[in-house]
């Protein structure tokens, strides 16, 4: 966990949100009350975190940030289908093969952290809500 989602050449928060987008996005409620509060924790644009939370990346304003959660939602969902366009968007954007690649972690870690919590039946914490 340490190296993929707190370490890294991307931001944490970025990561965080790709998170809560993921969890949002698999109906993981456990994994997406817990980085919605990381999101709050790291002062994250409220905007962006409702965002993610609503499933509605077009309410994201900026439009890198945007195409990386994209990205990572499309790792997440079906990455047999990320074709060449896909990576020259990331690219565009100014993106290094090494922050790619971050992101498909980010995505795997995601997915693999959603099976962990939904299938032991993990329960949202109240200290989620203080948050």
């Amino acid at each position: 966990m340490k190296h993929i989602l707190v370490e890294g050449e991307l931001a944490r928060w970025v990561k965080e949100l790709m998170f809560v987008a993921i969890s949002v996005d698999r109906h993981c409620m456990y994994c997406a009350a817990a980085h919605v509060a990381c999101c709050r924790m790291l002062e994250v644009n409220p905007d962006w975190v409702a965002a993610a939370e609503q499933n509605n990346l077009d309410l994201i304003s900026d439009r890198k940030l945007r195409a990386m959660i994209g990205f990572a939602l499309k790792c997440a969902r079906s990455p047999q289908t990320l074709s060449p366009a896909d990576y020259s968007e990331m690219r565009s954007f100014g993106l290094k093969e090494l922050e790619i690649v971050e992101i498909i972690g980010m995505a795997a870690f995601a997915v693999y952290a959603n099976i962990l919590a939904d299938a032991t039946a993990m329960q949202s914490d109240e200290m989620f809500e203080q948050l």
